[in-house]
């Protein structure tokens, strides 16, 4: 993915400005959701049929939790003015993260990860 100027700029001293910030904690969440949806790939593949529909299931309902979570903690949009960008990639950022972990234990299945 190539990174236009201005955010490749950012992504050099990410507490420059409120705006860089944003733009790093918005990067962070994009580069989560990339390895969440490579994760999650694998996690399938490691399922039967019926665990791959369990999983689907899972996995809708976890993104509906993290949205309805992160606007939990940190509010609306308007509630918060400049900085509200920064909090919630940083918010989606750290529930992805936590959901790749989750996804990692699942595909290794109930014999464990192999070392």
């Amino acid at each position: 993915m190539a990174l236009d100027a201005e955010t490749q700029e950012a992504l050099k001293d990410c507490n420059k400005t409120q705006l860089s910030m944003n733009i790093c904690a918005s990067h962070r969440y994009a580069q989560a959701d990339k390895a969440l949806n490579q994760q999650y790939r694998v996690t399938m593949n490691s399922k039967d049929v019926k665990g791959k529909q369990r999983l689907r299931n899972a996995q809708r309902a976890w993104v509906q939790f993290r949205d309805k979570d992160c606007l939990a903690s940190i509010g609306p949009r308007d509630a918060s003015g400049s900085i509200w960008p920064l909090l919630q990639y940083t918010c989606l950022a750290d529930h992805t993260e936590q959901r790749i972990e989750s996804l990692k234990l699942q595909a290794c299945g109930l014999e464990g990860c192999a070392k």
